[in-house]
């Protein structure tokens, strides 16, 4: 599934998606609070130091470079730390800086020519994972020198090129001077992680097996043990990590599981101790099992069907305009998926603070409207109903993930619903990580995922022309003018009406027909206490110092 920034990240929380965790007992709509089933969560004590955790992936890591993978960071947050972090109610929180850098306390100063400077304290006493020393200011700046290097085609470098230069006065500051403001300077630089100068100086990032590539140094609570490709990592408590709280755990085991079916039999067994992403279709087959507690939660993230708009056909914007009415959100979330997501129409969720309030979309639901769209712009139903033009058939292929069983429900409804109308679906499934490539490098017709995203208004990466996960080469001049407006607009009311001309413009040439809001089903062992679930492409694990087992 899917994440992204310029990442696949933002669509690959989408092998596997997550949100916090609430207190209810029973399952509701995820368009508001999260709700927990199963037998319940142990009445939670005292922190208690022992004990291994057992996790299942729907995917193995391609790099242990949280930079560099195209896949979710599900494995390197527990030892890969950054600056800052979007917590569990995606709020930024310090974690290796001492705090958040505002204007009101003075580490951001704005400037006249509308450039800015950020300035981070950084903790002291912060050991590397290796035994090489302290972290300090030039780690920092290394991180910042790796990425900016165009020869290392790191998957996330996002605000890399806003940054000109970086001053170091001394091993615990960072003075970061930006060549323009930014609101949404978090999102991705220096958040994912800091990475040790001493061992991606002058060496070749692009190395999949490079040192740092595949043992991963970091200085989180849990260090790197061993990597069995094909089957597991194994982490270990860090002794000497910095924070007050935790780490508790002894060890922790994360196995690759691909197939979900697989996953849930290990839940039930007792042989895994933690999933997420489990299906919607399956939450009947986990919400109840005994000694484990089900959470379905909303996430910053949304599930689209996706129309390379370079494909003769889906060139057509009223073909893609035919597509969203002639697809049933809402039946399909309340019958396939219990009511669990949101049937949704923008891709600002139903949790973030920038979505715009009662929109419709124009092209809602209606099947005898997709019909006359199509009519009107001259496609012509040939004889086996497939309708054509100008030697053009809108006979596509539809392309998901094989891990997802979301998706592959929602691709037979897509066949069923779009040859309603005259359009042919042909159904293909392919590995994870391959579909991912293939969805980044634009080699599809129309594709099926989900985006998950940090906190912040923008999506200028997905959508506007030079967007780097625009891999349907949608082009807007009306969504490119506002969405780089908004990027650096500081006002938060301007930057609300910003959106919303981004999502008239995003609803008129329709790059994506937004399905639903998304929610994320996690299982996990109710001995588990500490755990802070995070809805935001940080992944589940970002503030996993403070997870124990109950002995």
């Amino acid at each position: 599934m899917m994440k992204i920034e310029p990442t696949r990240r933002q669509l690959l929380r989408a092998l596997c998606l997550g949100g916090a965790a609430a207190a209810t007992t029973s399952l509701v709509g995820c368009g508001g609070e999260g709700a927990e089933s199963g037998s319940g969560a142990a009445a939670a004590g005292d922190p208690v130091q022992g004990g291994d955790l057992v996790i299942a992936l729907s995917y193995e890591p391609d790099t242990l470079n949280v930079y560099a993978t195209h896949l979710m960071g599900d494995v390197q947050a527990f030892a890969v730390e950054g600056l800052l972090v979007p917590n569990e109610h995606m709020e930024y929180i310090p974690v290796l800086a001492k705090e958040v850098p505002t204007v009101e306390n003075g580490l951001i100063v704005l400037h006249d020519d509308d450039t800015m400077d950020i300035t981070y304290n950084l903790r002291e006493g912060v050991q590397w994972h290796d035994g090489s020393g302290e972290l300090t200011s030039a780690d920092v700046k290394a991180t910042w020198v790796a990425l900016a290097n165009p020869d290392w085609t790191a998957e996330s470098k996002q605000g890399v090129d806003e940054i000109d230069s970086i001053d170091t006065p001394d091993d615990y500051t960072v003075v970061c001077h930006y060549n323009r403001q930014t609101p949404d300077f978090a999102q991705c630089l220096f958040t994912f992680g800091i990475m040790p100068a001493h061992l991606i100086e002058g060496v070749d990032m692009n190395d999949p097996n490079g040192e740092y590539n595949s043992t991963m140094v970091g200085t989180g609570p849990y260090k790197f043990v061993e990597w069995v490709r094909g089957d597991h990592i194994t982490l270990e408590r860090n002794e000497d990590y910095w924070g007050e709280e935790g780490p508790y755990l002894d060890t922790i085991t994360i196995r690759f599981v691909t197939d979900e079916n697989t996953r849930i039999n290990m839940l039930k067994s007792g042989e895994i101790d933690f999933t997420y992403g489990i299906g919607f279709a399956n939450y009947p087959q986990v919400e109840n099992i005994e000694g484990m507690v089900t959470v379905a939660n909303p996430l910053n993230s949304w599930q689209y069907v996706d129309m390379n708009c370079s494909v003769p056909g889906l060139d057509d914007v009223n073909v893609r305009h035919a597509i969203s009415c002639a697809i049933d959100k809402q039946t399909l979330v309340d019958e396939l998926f219990h009511g669990i997501p949101t049937a949704w129409h923008q891709p600002w969720t139903v949790s973030d603070p920038y979505h715009v309030e009662d929109f419709v979309t124009e092209w809602d639901y209606d099947v005898d409207r997709a019909k006359q769209i199509l009519d009107d712009a001259g496609w012509v139903e040939g004889s086996d109903g497939v309708r054509e033009k100008d030697g053009v058939r809108l006979d596509f292929v539809v392309g998901c993930s094989s891990s997802s069983v979301t998706d592959e429900a929602i691709q037979q409804v897509l066949m069923d619903s779009l040859k309603e109308v005259g359009i042919n679906l042909t159904a293909e499934n392919y590995a994870a990580s391959t579909w991912t490539a293939m969805m980044y490098d634009g080699d599809y017709q129309i594709g099926l995922g989900r985006f998950i995203t940090s906190p912040g208004a923008t999506r200028t990466k997905m959508y506007a022309s030079d967007g780097a996960l625009n891999r349907g080469r949608w082009s807007s001049p009306e969504f490119d003018e506002a969405s780089h407006q908004l990027d650096r607009e500081m006002d938060e009311e301007t930057r609300k009406e910003l959106v919303k001309k981004c999502l008239e413009a995003f609803d008129e040439g329709m790059p994506q027909v937004i399905i639903y809001s998304n929610a994320e089903v996690d299982v996990y062992t109710n001995a588990l206490q500490g755990l802070k679930l995070n809805p935001t492409n940080m992944t589940n694990f970002c503030q996993s110092a403070s997870m124990w087992l109950q002995q």
